[in-house]
């Protein structure tokens, strides 16, 4: 388990982490973050208290290697059909003469993902005006591996933002792009490590230094959070990430699994140790009526082994390594507590209460929805968000990740006219769709689902040209692509922002004929709409981007992003 278990430690002795954080402060520029947070932190928490003590939960979706977005969301007719067939080209399995990596008709109408607009006349409107199509009256679908997400979509509980990406400024356009100095583009376009990082950070003109979501975690946590023993406010069940990264928060890093289990040395989840609420963490009582309900361990030889462990643990040390050593153990242990007592309020024996929904989810697929890498890590996470009771956190930000994505090769094979389910861009949307199928399902079955928001980002869409013209191609490294939101709360059966002209060599194409789009919206925009839905104040949002001011307010009506009902 890592150190940063819960959201406070006990910092009445010096440890190495402190050490750095105040000897680099001023070269970092640590100390001015610190400072502006901290006073927002106790400017809302007057206004926190007003408002209650409401639960909410922010899930990142992250799709490694970038997400092929222009087939996830994409037109079926007018004049945006006519440029996507013209600039995916058709795939070899419709017309043996051609080779291209455009998602067929013929696929859209067995499948059944064709979207429904808001209003009889065919355009996906947003309350405030006209947005996302090109007037003609377009009709749009999701792929047909991702019929789950028509049906979200059509059931109002998810949208799409249309060509979101990185930028440093607006106005950047195919005519003053290459004339733009260095220092307002981001750098290293169409880079898998940076695109993900400038992403994850929203600062793509600065060094990295603290992710948004580890911002959101600075600002909110002494606001919501105020049990020194609760959980981290960020769990990470993939791994570390840019995006959880803060100032002062860390996350908890977690697998898919779950925690270690140590019940069959005799210690339990609910009786975990036996001062867990006093601070610091002093004496264990380990050799107290052994084998009994107040003990922590089994009259057995494990047992006895680990309390012996304990019972060391529990000790005091002159060396202040030597006691920070100790320390992280017993910090360790108390979060296997937490989180064991969170995960067994949906633990059904060898099963859990959720495993229906993810089996449902992926039924007729071919894909186990209890074995999948990407359902398990979404069911963790559900299980963790039902189980909330048990971490003592009123926020929780989530981050999961889906990989495979670089799809520079056989995007769309041939498959000699046979179900195509197994390529590998298609098998992805389908753990995608059934993935979130499942989560929702298992949220909403609890009660919980208006308090939760579940949203996609990516390195980048890719090119909307392939790069051969037969059942070997695939897509590059693109730039703008479409993302998704999904909860209780979000303004569904929309696609907000703007929806590119795809005209390839011309209009937001950023250089050449690669269709590599200019995004219409900023990561600053998309990620501050869900920020203030997570409880960020309209005053606190330029602390935790502060780069939103140069782009237009998302709040109003001229960026089409009201897509939050809280903040609409």
């Amino acid at each position: 388990m890592n150190l940063f278990s819960r959201r406070t430690l006990d910092r009445s002795q010096p440890n190495r982490r402190d050490f750095m954080v105040q000897s680099t402060c001023a070269g970092l520029g640590i100390t001015s973050a610190v400072n502006t947070l901290a006073h927002l932190q106790l400017v809302g928490t007057s206004a926190a208290q007003s408002a209650g003590n409401d639960y909410k939960a922010l899930v990142c979706i992250f799709l490694n290697g970038g997400c092929d977005t222009n087939n996830l969301l994409l037109p079926i007719a007018g004049t945006a059909r006519t440029h996507y067939e013209s600039g995916r080209g058709i795939p070899q399995y419709i017309d043996a003469s051609k080779g291209g990596v455009a998602i067929p008709l013929e696929d859209i109408t067995a499948a059944g993902t064709q979207i429904s607009p808001l209003n009889a006349v065919g355009t996906y409107e947003h309350a405030a005006g006209y947005i996302g199509q090109d007037g003609s009256g377009n009709r749009m679908a999701v792929h047909p591996g991702a019929y789950h997400l028509k049906t979200l979509f059509d059931a109002e509980e998810l949208c799409f933002i249309s060509n979101v990406g990185v930028l440093t400024q607006p106005n950047v356009t195919r005519a003053n792009f290459s004339a733009l100095p260095i220092s307002q583009k981001p750098p290293q376009l169409f880079s898998h490590s940076d695109q993900q990082t400038q992403w994850q950070s929203s600062i793509p003109d600065k060094p990295f230094k603290s992710g948004w979501g580890g911002r959101l975690a600075d600002l909110l946590d002494g606001i919501h959070n105020t049990d020194p023993n609760a959980l981290s406010m960020m769990v990470s069940v993939n791994g570390f990430n840019s995006f959880q990264v803060g100032v002062q928060q860390q996350p908890y890093v977690m697998g898919s699994s779950g925690v270690t289990s140590f019940s069959g040395f005799g210690t339990n989840y609910t009786n975990g140790l036996l001062t867990l609420g006093q601070q610091p963490y002093t004496g264990y009582n380990a050799f107290a009526n052994p084998g009994t309900a107040n003990s922590n361990y089994k009259n057995s030889n494990a047992g006895w082994r680990l309390a012996a462990l304990e019972q060391m643990l529990g000790m005091s040390h002159a060396s202040l390594f030597d006691q920070g050593y100790a320390n992280v153990a017993k910090s360790a242990r108390v979060t296997e507590g937490l989180v064991g007592g969170a995960l067994s309020i949906t633990a059904n024996g060898s099963a859990t209460t959720l495993d229906s929904h993810f089996v449902n989810a992926f039924a007729g697929t071919g894909i186990d929805g209890l074995t999948n890498n990407f359902a398990q890590q979404m069911r963790m996470v559900a299980r963790l968000i039902v189980g909330n009771s048990a971490l003592n956190n009123k926020r929780q930000i989530f981050f999961v990740q889906l990989g495979g994505w670089d799809t520079h090769t056989s995007q769309i094979p041939v498959l000699n006219n046979v179900a195509r389910t197994d390529q590998s861009y298609y098998s992805l949307m389908l753990q995608l769709s059934c993935a979130m199928k499942g989560f929702r399902d298992s949220i909403q079955g609890a009660g919980m689902w208006d308090n939760v928001t579940a949203f996609t980002a990516s390195d980048f869409t890719r090119t909307f040209t392939p790069n051969k013209t037969d059942a070997t191609g695939g897509s590059d490294h693109g730039w703008g692509g479409h993302m998704m939101v999904m909860g209780g709360a979000v303004r569904g059966k929309r696609i907000f922002g703007t929806y590119p002209d795809l005209t390839v060599n011309g209009g937001i194409d950023v250089q050449g004929n690669r269709g590599r789009w200019i995004p219409s919206t900023s990561v600053d925009q998309y990620a501050a709409v869900l920020a203030k839905w997570f409880g960020v104040g309209p005053d606190q949002l330029s602390a935790i981007f502060p780069n939103l001011s140069r782009f237009t307010d998302p709040f109003t009506p001229a960026a089409k992003l009201e897509f939050m009902d809280a903040v609409a």
